[in-house]
C-alpha cells in the first residue's frame, strides 16, 4: 500500500521510518504458492517495454490476488547482482538491502578481503563487524573505508506492472504478475 505520509502533492516524509525505498508500507504478510520464471521467457514482456532483463513474472497457483506494489520475497536464497557498496559506519556493523544468508566476496578500496565468520558476520540485513566472541585474527575496515559485499540472500520484488489477468476458454488461468527487484523501483 502507498504510505500515508504523502502530502498533497505526493511527496514523501524524509522521515519516517514506515516505507521502503518504493514509498510503501507492507501489511497482513502470508504465504502464497507460485510459479516463478525469468522475464526472458517472455518475450512479449521485454518487447514491448514492460519488462526489462532481470525481471521476473510470477503466476500464483492459489486464489491469492497479487496487486500493483506487492513485495514477494523468496523462499530462497539468490545472489544479489553486484552486491552492495557500502562505506563502513561508526556502529557495529552496517545495513544491507536484503537479508543476507551466505557471503560471496568482501573487500574494501584498499583491496583487504574479509572473510565471513572471521572478520564479519551477517545478520538478517546487517553485516556485522564487532561482535563480543570474534576471533583475535578477525579485521575490520577503518572507519569511513568503502567496501563491497557480494552476497546470496532473500531477495524483495515488487509487483512491478498492474498484473496481467489472464482467461482462456473462459476459465480464469490466474494473473500474470511483472516483479522488478526492490532496489531497482524508486518511489
Amino acid at each position: 500500500m502507498r504510505c500515508f505520509c504523502r502530502d498533497q502533492h505526493g511527496h514523501l516524509d524524509p522521515n519516517c521510518r514506515e516505507h521502503d525505498l518504493t514509498g510503501n508500507i507492507y501489511r497482513e504478510e502470508h504465504e502464497i504458492e507460485a510459479l516463478v520464471t525469468a522475464v526472458n521467457q517472455h518475450k512479449d514482456l521485454i518487447e514491448t517495454g514492460i519488462a526489462f532483463p532481470g525481471d521476473a513474472v510470477l503466476s500464483p497457483l492459489t486464489e491469492d490476488v497479487v496487486s500493483t506494489g506487492d513485495k514477494i520475497i523468496f523462499t530462497w536464497p539468490l545472489p544479489h547482482g553486484e552486491g552492495d557498496a557500502l562505506r563502513r559506519s561508526y556502529d557495529d556493523g552496517d545495513t544491507l538491502f536484503y537479508e543476507a544468508t551466505r557471503a560471496i566476496y568482501c573487500g574494501d578500496q584498499d583491496g583487504n578481503k574479509y572473510r565471513q565468520g572471521i572478520d564479519f558476520l551477517l545478520r538478517e540485513k546487517r553485516i556485522v563487524w564487532q561482535w563480543p566472541q570474534k576471533p583475535l585474527e578477525g579485521t575490520a575496515p577503518a572507519t569511513g573505508t568503502r567496501y563491497v559485499v557480494k552476497y546470496k540472500g532473500f531477495i524483495e520484488w515488487v509487483a512491478f506492472d498492474v498484473p496481467m489477468e489472464r482467461i482462456s476458454h473462459g476459465n480464469d488461468i490466474g494473473s500474470r504478475v511483472v516483479l522488478r527487484k526492490l532496489h531497482l523501483v524508486r518511489a
